[in-house]
């Protein structure tokens, strides 16, 4: 090596060399490689500044949709990586800087703003889906959300213009509330009043305007236009509730699925898309059954439910909504498929037609929990009005045999329909309950299984469907996820003053008064109600509930005395111990022994003395009939 060469060597800069190095690597540095250091907890070979400079680059000049779709990703990836501490100390300090470094220096909400708008749609999802986890994050850490944020999501939803930027902003508004109901901030409430303060007016105007108001609303011809808004829409009306169950909040907007409940009923008879209205029935589903968020939200419903003092006046206006659409022929209109539906598509249940059951359980449980809200609150007023339970029980049995074979005792059809789905069944049991009690103290005990709601019956068609399994029972008494526990005492209350229905339902499905097995899909061959109507006459509701108390046996309405009936209960009782009757109570005191011996080694979730004394006069009157 000559001099001149050991001067060059000398003379050279190392440092821009470096440099240099480092800016072609960046360069051969796609995405792809970031998002995989990014998973593995670790910072890519270079400076945060630069980073977040090549990230800004592709998400403000949107030139190739891959590349931009790829950075907004990056983006949401790393907020929600830092918001779980999934980062070393050292890679969280990286990226906390890159974080801070767009959205401060080089403004990059303002830009995610703007992009809502584009055209299109995976650039405008990856926008709202950036923008709402670093809201939810801000919101996390200062309880305020970006003003930017707020006041753009405010402007789209007055617009009520129904494409990309509407569908974007409402996915984006629904992502932030539902990520401040799934987060423990310690101050999730007054996170939320704020928040909802600021949109309050612009969802009311949407909900306005986006809803049919009538059936002869002007733009319900153009719905099926606005399909993909309405969906985000009703998603957003969810977690609206979900807050309002769990913090008590009552804002206008959060009031508006009860208090113009009409709207949404609305929508079932409007020209858009099947999925569009089984959302809207199952939004109105959990509405009515309180159970908004519950698959998604933390907290307890039953925490807050004081303080929001206008919620039974608006589950009372969803109700009486309900029944009077239900009057005007509404089940006429509810579309059911012939086939089971997932996401909007169909799916062939061992390649056997099967109704879907999911708009057959969400309508049958918002017309029997209205009927129960109507009826709670004529008890409560001491009103001297009645409602007619039964004819609403004729509209459901109509609607239901349109769709599906019932079986020619009704009182099958509960656990037939719902026996896939343990906590819908509780619902309909116990509500169903709540309502023989209601009537049975208005009027008679007489043709309660022309309507399908015998206490007795169902409870003994809910054990056969459980195969009389008491360790079922059981789970149900532990689990919290349905309302068995609170039927269940109601029942065994009603089986003390009325032992004598008991053995009349066992005796009478004993002898074929029902065919229901878990499982099953109401196609059991049987009559319809209509048949008993003259030919060539079309069957009003009246005439159908006349054939069906018609067809009814001496059941229910016997007027044989007390002693005679107890007489031929324990003749059941004593010559086959495997009498349907015989496993009904077998299955209660296995379950009596099962609670006991769980409550005597204190493995039992709560104190159940009072459900064990009622057990126990079961036992007593199962003996004394021995």
């Amino acid at each position: 090596m000559n001099i001149s060469e050991t001067e060059s060597i000398k003379n050279f800069d190392w440092k821009f060399a470096i440099k240099l190095y480092v800016i072609m690597e960046v360069s051969e540095l796609d995405f792809h490689s970031v998002f995989g250091l990014l998973h593995a907890g670790s910072a890519p070979g270079l400076s945060s500044e630069d980073l977040a400079s090549r990230i800004s680059s592709c998400v403000q000049t949107v030139t190739n949709t891959d590349d931009t779709c790829l950075s907004l990703s990056l983006i949401e990836s790393v907020i929600s990586r830092l918001a779980a501490h999934s980062f070393t100390a050292d890679a969280a300090v990286y990226y906390q800087d890159v974080i801070r470094r767009l959205f401060t220096e080089r403004n990059l909400m303002a830009k995610l703003v703007s992009l809502l708008s584009c055209q299109d749609k995976l650039v405008s999802h990856f926008s709202a889906k950036c923008m709402s986890v670093y809201v939810i994050k801000e919101l996390g850490i200062a309880g305020l959300s970006s003003c930017m944020w707020t006041d753009a999501c405010a402007a789209v939803l007055e617009r009520s213009v129904s494409g990309c930027e509407l569908d974007s902003c409402l996915w984006s508004v629904t992502a932030v509330i539902k990520g401040v109901l799934k987060a423990d901030m310690g101050q999730n409430k007054r996170v939320l009043t704020r928040l909802l303060s600021a949109l309050d007016s612009s969802i009311t105007h949407l909900y306005r305007n986006l809803l049919p108001l009538s059936t002869k609303d002007p733009h319900s011809t153009d719905m099926k236009c606005v399909c993909k808004s309405m969906s985000e829409f009703i998603e957003l009306l969810e977690a609206l509730n979900a807050a309002r169950l769990r913090h008590g909040l009552s804002s206008s907007a959060q009031r508006l699925s009860f208090t113009l409940c009409s709207s949404l009923l609305h929508v079932i008879r409007t020209d858009v898309e099947y999925v569009v209205k089984k959302r809207v029935l199952l939004l109105l589903k959990k509405s009515v059954l309180r159970r908004a968020g519950d698959d998604w939200a933390l907290g307890d419903v039953r925490s807050a439910s004081g303080e929001d003092l206008s919620l039974t006046e608006d589950l009372l206006s969803m109700a009486d909504t309900v029944l009077q659409e239900v009057n005007a022929g509404w089940l006429k209109e509810v579309p059911v498929k012939a086939q089971a539906s997932f996401f909007g598509g169909n799916c062939d249940v061992d390649g056997t037609m099967k109704k879907d059951d999911v708009i057959l359980r969400a309508v049958s449980l918002i017309l029997l929990k209205s009927l129960e809200i109507k009826m709670k609150s004529l008890g409560q007023q001491g009103s001297a009005g009645e409602i007619e339970a039964q004819q609403y029980l004729t509209e459901l049995m109509l609607f239901l045999q349109r769709h599906v074979s019932l079986d020619s005792h009704r009182c099958c059809w509960v656990s037939a329909l719902f026996a896939e789905q343990d906590d819908d069944m509780m619902e309909a049991t116990n509500t169903l309950m709540a309502l023989y009690l209601y009537q049975k103290r208005s009027c008679s005990d007489s043709g309660v299984c022309v309507w399908g709601f015998n206490p007795h019956c169902l409870f003994i068609l809910l054990l056969r469907s459980l195969s009389f399994d008491h360790s079922v029972l059981l789970d149900f008494l532990i689990s919290s996820e349905t309302c068995f526990l609170e039927y269940f005492v109601r029942y065994l209350k009603l089986l003390w003053q009325d032992w004598t229905g008991l053995c009349r339902s066992s005796q009478h499905i004993e002898d074929g008064g029902g065919d229901a097995k878990r499982g099953s899909d109401l196609s059991i061959p049987a009559s319809s109600a209509a048949a008993a109507v003259p030919c060539g006459e079309s069957a009003t509701g009246n005439q159908v509930e006349t054939a069906l108390v018609s067809r009814l046996v001496d059941y229910g309405s016997s007027d044989e005395s007390e002693e005679a009936d107890a007489v031929d209960c324990g003749a059941s009782v004593m010559l086959v111990e495997e009498s349907l009757l015989g496993k009904v109570l077998a299955c209660l005191m296995d379950l009596r022994t099962a609670v006991s011996r769980l409550y005597n080694r204190g493995l039992f979730p709560y104190n159940p003395s009072s459900l064990l004394k009622l057990l126990n006069g079961v036992e007593s009157q199962r003996n004394r009939l021995r």
